[in-house]
Parts: structure tokens; sequence; C-alpha cells
């Protein structure tokens, strides 16, 4: 009967694994608030506080987790390659819905900024960080950057910029309401990554050409984006920690701006950007690259209003639990108080 009870929690855990794993393949949700709504946050947080001290305990709690989580995200990611190849506008469209319906996590800290100059200060983090996120995606496509042939081609500047991928992935999935996978959206190296790494016929990078190098490469790819992910992690949870602490308002301020100028960048970047109108291939007489359906853009405006209002509804669900929990810990914390004297 424990062996069973042991196994039906076992396989619990990584059902809400693979429901994080899928929150994280999304750009524009957040695994964190999942994590929350799936009561399994404290869980997770518990269990990683105490992995050097409580390692076999941690590890056990973890690993269904972690095994739902891999597979959640492989399959979202196979499922969103695909859709992308066929509904690029569509796709986007929904996670643009994502990003916005995720502002009340911004807005509900700005009512308590002031006047006079530190307001200013929240407006100018504001513009400055509206300005950062749009721009990303803007360059990349005004350049027309290709990621995708810079990773096929093994091009230097690929490997930094493996490194940075992975480090702003991390870094922005300790800022709250920002999705990780979003962040690489914005700087138009989400589907270069996706179709680097998921082919038609599965992993592509391991399975095209062994003898010139690609597994290798593919290692050193992955390598990259891990060692970049462990480094943002790190920085983020510290610089978080300090700005939330001392400049709490104005960093939302910043966050709104960001979330604001990733939606104008999810629209205009290096990977959507060549699809507005097209790339005709001379050599062939053909398209190289389809310009976008009329249906893709009606498709994805309607999924950016429901995407949108789902997430929002999400979000406020999620804001009045956790203030719900805080109200009656407080309670608790003073009915013991009392109790005391």
């Amino acid at each position: 009967m424990q062996k069973q009870t042991k196994t039906k929690r076992f396989l619990l855990s990584g059902l809400k694994g693979i429901a994080l794993g899928i929150a994280a393949a999304i750009p524009g949700l957040s695994a964190g608030s999942i994590a929350v709504i799936l009561h399994c946050y404290q869980i997770l947080v518990d269990a990683m506080a105490s992995f050097r001290k409580a390692f076999k305990k941690s590890f056990l709690t973890l690993l269904p987790y972690f095994l739902g989580l891999i597979l959640g995200a492989v399959a979202a990611l196979v499922g969103i390659k695909k859709g992308y190849e066929v509904a690029p506008f569509t796709l986007t469209g929904f996670f643009a819905g994502c990003v916005f319906g995720s502002l009340p996590v911004a807005c509900s800290e700005l009512r308590k900024g002031k006047d006079g100059k530190e307001k200013l200060a929240h407006i100018l983090s504001g513009v400055l960080c509206f300005a950062v996120a749009a721009a990303l995606g803007i360059v990349t496509a005004l350049t027309e950057v290709n990621f995708s042939d810079a990773m096929g081609n093994r091009v230097w500047w690929m490997y930094p910029m493996m490194l940075l991928a992975g480090f702003v992935a991390a870094f922005t999935c300790v800022v709250p309401g920002i999705s990780g996978s979003m962040s690489l959206m914005v700087l138009g190296v989400y589907y270069p990554i996706l179709h680097t790494f998921i082919g038609r016929s599965g992993i592509s990078i391991w399975a095209s050409g062994v003898g010139g190098g690609y597994v290798a490469t593919g290692i050193v790819y992955a390598l990259l984006l891990v060692v970049g992910a462990l480094f943002g992690l790190w920085a983020a949870s510290h610089l978080m920690k300090n700005l939330l602490a001392k400049h709490r308002v104005t960093t939302f301020y910043g966050i709104l701006g960001l979330l604001l100028g990733s939606l104008v960048s999810m629209f205009i970047n290096s990977s959507i950007y060549p699809q507005y109108r097209g790339v005709w291939d001379e050599s062939t007489s053909s398209w190289a690259i389809k310009p976008i359906a009329t249906w893709d853009y009606v498709v994805g405006a309607v999924l950016f209003v429901l995407a949108a209002g789902f997430t929002f509804w999400w979000v406020r669900k999620t804001n009045q639990k956790a203030k719900t929990e805080e109200q009656a810990e407080l309670q608790q914390e003073d009915s013991e108080k009392t109790e005391g004297d």
C-alpha cells in the first residue's frame, strides 16, 4: 500500500513537471507561476535549497519533476517548431498575448510610487527598459542577421552568443512575470536554437554531417547555454534581491518597460520579419520563405486576445491566492503571539 502511494506521488509529481516544462517552453508563460498554481513551488524551492544538506531526499523529490519537465519541454518545443513552420504569426500572436496578459504583475506595484524626483526615476527606468527591449528585436530584423545559418555554419560569434542566450534566458526567469523563452524570442535566437536542435527527424545538429564535426558543435552549443544559464541564475538572484529591497517600485517600472518593449520585438525580429514580405529565390524562381498568409494574421489576432484574457485571469488568481496565504500566515503569527502573552 505504501509502495503504491509512493508510485502515485511520483506519477503526480511527474505530471506537474510536464506542465512546468510546457510553460517553460512557451514564451510569455512563467514556469514559476505555474508551480504556484500546482501547489509545488514551495516543495521545489525547499528541495533545491537543501540539496547539499539533504542530497538523497532532495534528489528523490526533484527527480519526477525534472523528468516531467524535460518531457513536457521537448514535446512543447517539437509542437512549437512544427506550428511555426505552418503559422508563424499565429504562434507569435499567442505568445504575445501571454506577455500582454502578464502585465498586472508589474502594474500592481506601480501604485506605490511617490511624486517628485523619485517619480521621474520610475518613468526613466520604464522608458529605458522599453527602448532596450524593443531595440533588440528591431536591430536584428533591420540588419537581417540570420542566426540559423550562423549556427549551422559555426560562425565564431555564435559561441559567445550561446553564452549570452543562456545567461539572458535564466536571468529573466528570476524577474517576476517575465518568461525566459520570451527573452530568447526578443533576442531573435529562440527559433534558430529550436530549429538547430530539433529538426524534422529529431535532433538535427546531432544527425547531420557527423564527419564534419556537427556533433561536437552541438555539444559545445548546449554546454555554453547551460554555463550561461547557471551564471545568469546566480547573477539575477543577487541583483534582483538588492533591487527589490532598495528600489522595488523603480524596478517594477523597468519590468513593465521590458514587457512592453518585448511585445514590439516579438513581432519585429530576425526570425519573423523576413516572413512579412517573403524572400524570393532568383536561382530557383520560387519562394525561399513564403509571405505570411491572410488567415495566419486573423488567427494570430484572435489568439492574442484569448491568450491575453486567460493569462490576465491566471495572474490575478495567482496574486490573490498569494495574498490570501500571506494574510493567513500573519493571522496565525498574531494568534501565536497572543497565546504566548
